[in-house]
């Protein structure tokens, strides 16, 4: 069963994003890498509880990868953030503008959804890897009440794949 994500992005700006909050990750998976902030959706916890409610859902991202190993990320922005910015064990985080997101230091599909998320457009994405190497993706744009149906979906059969197992 894929386990399912939420990844958070909280962003600067009005309408028109100009900086994006991204963290280094200091280990585990994506270690020396920028990315938004997120984690694994635990037994019995919702996806809005895990991304906070007050952030805004944008997108839903597939991975698979060649050792079948499947991903579903649940992205998020956020706009209103308070409190002050703190280097935790995991992640050092720091602002970047959008015109200097570090691609180069960022997981390879990075610079094929970012963008898309950035401009405030809805979007399922779906990413096929043969280890190291991205050898399929989609990115596409989607209705608000597309994403919504599509997070009930995967939530349903995440959840009887638990009840079974």
């Amino acid at each position: 069963m894929a386990p399912l994500y939420t990844i958070i992005f909280p962003l600067e700006g009005d309408k028109d994003v100009s900086q994006v909050l991204l963290g280094l990750k200091k280990r585990g998976l994506g270690d020396g890498l920028w990315n938004g902030f997120g984690g694994k959706v635990e037994a019995g916890e919702t996806i809005a509880a895990c991304a906070h409610r007050e952030l805004e859902y944008v997108g839903v991202i597939y991975i698979t990868c060649s050792n079948d190993v499947e991903y579903t990320i649940f992205a998020y922005t956020a706009r209103e953030l308070t409190g002050v910015l703190c280097e935790s064990d995991e992640m050092r985080p720091q602002w970047f503008g959008v015109d200097e997101l570090p691609y180069e230091l960022a997981h390879t599909e990075a610079k094929l959804w970012w963008p898309t998320m950035l401009s405030g457009a809805a979007f399922t994405a779906r990413f096929v890897f043969d280890g190291d190497d991205l050898v399929e993706h989609c990115v596409e744009h989607a209705s608000q009440s597309q994403l919504e149906q599509l997070q009930l979906e995967i939530v349903e059969d995440h959840n009887s794949r638990q009840t079974i197992s």
